[in-house]
């Protein structure tokens, strides 16, 4: 089973989506392991899914977890989990690296009220 890996670049809210296997805490701090060779972290702010439940074991910036049933603490994940789901909806099994890596460039290239109407890369570039 996969799942897809979701984090942002705050300033911006450029994402950063890969493709994991399974949902297990291991799977997911693999994928962390290797996104910190291309990334900085000032700090991250997961769903609840015990998937997540380990993070700290292989960062060095402060985890957030939200309080249960409060996603309002969670208001760009949120947000980015519903762009994400326009295109794989919940209780996709099969995709592919590819089109993670299609949504991804979708959603940093769409326009955002936030940013008059830039993108997170237009804003990023302008930086």
């Amino acid at each position: 089973r996969t799942r897809c890996f979701d984090a942002h670049r705050a300033k911006y809210r450029t994402e950063i989506i890969r493709l994991i296997d399974g949902k297990t805490a291991q799977a997911v701090n693999d994928e962390l392991v290797e996104l910190q060779k291309s990334y900085d972290f000032k700090s991250i702010t997961p769903d609840n899914g015990h998937e997540f439940a380990r993070l700290s074991e292989v960062v060095s910036c402060p985890v957030y977890y939200a309080h249960a049933y409060a996603s309002f603490e969670r208001g760009t994940n949120e947000n980015h989990n519903r762009m994400i789901r326009r295109h794989l909806p919940k209780g996709t099994t099969k995709t592919t690296p590819e089109e993670v890596a299609a949504i991804e460039y979708w959603m940093n290239h769409y326009p955002r009220k936030m940013f008059n109407y830039k993108s997170s890369y237009e804003m990023s570039l302008a930086g």
